[in-house]
């Protein structure tokens, strides 16, 4: 049985409105801040439907989504790094080492709940 809705909740078919997103735009929006919903909104999609796709196993919509935001911290993340390691900007280094243990702390989370899953 768990099979079955494991294999329906399974990304298979692009819905008729996946044309209208520009990936590369989808992707900066999600960098920016906006929430699933809100992208539904911009693209004219209706929420409840996005959101259907977005939470399916191997729903791109969610990749695209991810990337988007771990490209824009990773951007910040390497301006932060140049800025700092000239050593004229003390108020960048201590942004950028509290960026790190963010990073860091994040992804020890992940070790630890979700290390096994894969």
């Amino acid at each position: 049985m768990s099979s079955e809705v494991t294999e329906y909740n399974r990304w298979r078919d692009d819905p008729d409105w996946m044309g209208r997103i520009d990936i590369d735009e989808y992707e900066r929006l999600a960098g920016i801040g906006y929430s699933p919903g809100q992208i539904a909104m911009y693209y004219k999609i209706p929420e409840k439907d996005f959101m259907w796709y977005f939470h399916l196993i191997g729903s791109p919509l969610k990749y695209h989504y991810e990337r988007g935001q771990l490209m824009q911290q990773a951007k910040e993340g390497l301006s932060m790094s140049a800025a700092a390691q000239t050593g004229e900007n003390v108020t960048q280094a201590q942004r950028f080492d509290k960026f790190r243990k963010a990073i860091g702390y994040r992804n020890s989370i992940s070790k630890i709940f979700f290390d096994d899953i894969g």
